[in-house]
């Protein structure tokens, strides 16, 4: 087991009894720091800056007490942002329609990305569509993928996971 996939399930599971899902864990190598970046969400409202201080909170206390990190760590919590990142099926599946970056392996060493709409997500990959053609990249292959381009209603739960409509203020 990959030591970092016990981290993730702690810092999971407590993410989750608050009422939070764990979009991303990112652990990072900074000299003798590491810094853990997670990345939250919630299905029917957006996340605050006091949700990602309790977030933060209640999994530093977790970590340190399970003391899964050997040395100083620094904590940060925040939302997936208007870039989020697609980490699981599910992340595409909810935004099948829109717009994504796929970065991915083609073949042993290859390094790809496209650029384009997610057009289905099956068990295994997804298809993208760009510029009339369709990529279909195996889950496995993937190295990084995000939303792209993409501008949406951050401020209200209502307009969550839709375009902005109408002129900035």
């Amino acid at each position: 087991m990959n030591p970092d996939e016990g981290l993730f399930s702690v810092v999971e599971k407590e993410v989750e009894l608050l009422g939070f899902e764990l979009v991303k864990l990112d652990v990072i190598s900074r000299g003798h720091r590491k810094v853990l970046r997670l990345f939250i969400d919630r299905p029917e409202e957006s996340v605050s800056v006091g949700d990602c201080i309790k977030v933060s909170k209640a999994v530093g206390f977790v970590l340190e007490g399970e003391e899964l990190i050997q040395g100083a760590f620094n904590l940060e919590v925040s939302s997936p942002g208007i870039n989020r990142p697609l980490v699981k099926p599910a992340h595409f599946e909810k935004f099948t329609g829109h717009s994504a970056r796929v970065e991915y392996f083609e073949g042993a060493r290859e390094k790809k990305t496209v650029i384009g709409e997610i057009a289905r997500v099956g068990e295994d990959s997804i298809v993208i569509l760009s510029e009339g053609k369709e990529t279909t990249v195996g889950f496995d292959r993937i190295i990084k993928a995000s939303l792209h381009g993409e501008k949406w209603d951050i401020g209200s739960a209502k307009g969550r996971g839709k375009k902005r409509t109408g002129k900035s203020r």
